[in-house]
C-alpha cells in the first residue's frame, strides 16, 4: 500500500542549518528505522535498483541569511517520507507507538519528534495513504494533466561510452513515465506492462506548457542540479488510443505522488505531485 506520512518535529533552541537537507532528512529516516529495527534499516540502506521509500526535504518556516536557514526555538517543522510497501512503514510506525522517540539530527540541528500523521486532512494533504487497487479503480481517463515538481527534479544516465554518470535537468515525459511504472512494477502486486505504455507516451503524450527553474541541492560533499515547477501534457489524437493505457498513464500519473520522480528521491529530490 502506497503510504504518505509527515512527521512532525520541532527544535527546542534556535537552529542554523542548511536549507537543503536530504542527505541528512535520509540519515533521520534511518535513524528513525533504527530504533525499530536495526536489520531493517541496515537492509533498507543497502544498495538497490528501486527503494521503496522517499524522503521530502525539512519543510519549515524559516528565514534565510545568506546561504544559511535560521529556524527559531519552537517552529513546527516537518520531514514527508512515503512508503512503497506496508511492511516498512510498519516498522517505520512502530516508533511512533510503542516507543519514546529520541531527539534526531539534521546536520548539526537537534529536532524534538512530535507526532506521524499518514492520514489526510483538509491542513494536511500531503499526508494519506491507498491501495495499489484502489489507485487501479480511481484512475480517470483525462487526457490532460499537470504537475508540480516540488524539489530538484533530475534523471541520471550514463555517458556515451558508459564510464561516467550524468544528469539530465529537463522535463522528459517519457521519463517521468519510466521512472514511475519502475517503481510501480517493482512493488505493486497488480502489474503494468512497460513496454505498452511507455509506447503509448511516446506515441501520444505531448507536453504543452513547462514553467521551470533550475535548482540545487547540497549534498554536503557534492552538489546536485535539478528543475522545480510545473509542467502540463496531453494525450492525442483521443478517438484513436486504447482507452485501458490512458487510465493505466492517469494510474501512474496519481502513483506519482507516493514514488517520486527521477533522481536520489530517497535524500529529498523529485517531490512530485498531480496538481488541477
Amino acid at each position: 500500500m502506497p503510504i504518505s506520512t509527515l512527521v512532525s518535529l520541532m527544535p527546542e533552541t534556535d537552529v542554523t542549518l542548511r536549507p537543503t537537507m536530504g542527505h541528512h532528512a535520509h540519515a533521520a529516516f534511518l535513524s528513525i528505522l533504527r530504533e525499530s529495527n536495526p536489520e531493517i534499516a541496515e537492509a533498507v540502506h543497502a544498495p538497490a535498483a528501486q527503494k521503496s521509500f522517499t524522503v521530502s526535504p525539512l519543510i519549515a518556516a524559516a528565514k534565510k541569511r545568506g546561504n544559511l536557514l535560521h529556524i527559531r526555538a519552537g517552529t513546527e517543522c516537518k520531514l514527508r517520507f512515503t512508503f512503497l510497501d506496508d511492511a516498512l512503514f510498519q516498522h517505520f510506525g512502530k516508533v511512533f507507538l510503542t516507543l519514546v522517540m529520541p531527539p534526531i539530527r539534521l546536520g548539526k540541528a537537534v529536532f524534538q519528534v512530535r507526532q506521524m500523521v499518514s492520514y489526510a486532512t483538509e491542513e494536511r494533504s500531503w499526508s494519506k495513504s491507498e491501495t495499489y487497487a484502489e489507485l487501479i479503480q480511481s484512475a480517470k481517463t483525462d487526457t490532460r494533466m499537470s504537475f508540480r515538481f516540488y524539489s530538484p527534479t533530475a534523471f541520471r544516465r550514463l555517458t556515451p561510452r558508459g564510464q561516467k554518470t550524468r544528469s539530465d535537468v529537463y522535463v522528459d515525459l517519457v521519463r517521468c513515465y519510466q521512472s514511475w511504472i519502475n517503481k510501480w512494477n517493482a512493488f505493486a502486486p497488480m502489474k503494468i506492462d512497460k513496454n505498452e505504455i511507455l509506447a503509448f507516451v511516446t506515441e501520444h503524450g505531448q507536453v504543452t506548457s513547462v514553467n521551470t527553474k533550475s535548482r540545487a541541492l547540497n549534498f554536503g560533499k557534492h552538489t546536485e542540479v535539478g528543475w522545480v515547477g510545473t509542467c502540463a501534457y496531453v494525450f492525442y489524437p483521443e478517438d484513436s488510443f486504447d482507452e485501458n493505457l490512458l487510465r493505466a498513464a492517469n494510474c501512474l500519473a496519481d502513483f506519482a505522488f507516493y514514488c517520486g520522480t527521477g533522481y536520489k528521491t530517497t535524500m529529498g529530490m523529485g517531490q512530485t505531485r498531480r496538481v488541477d
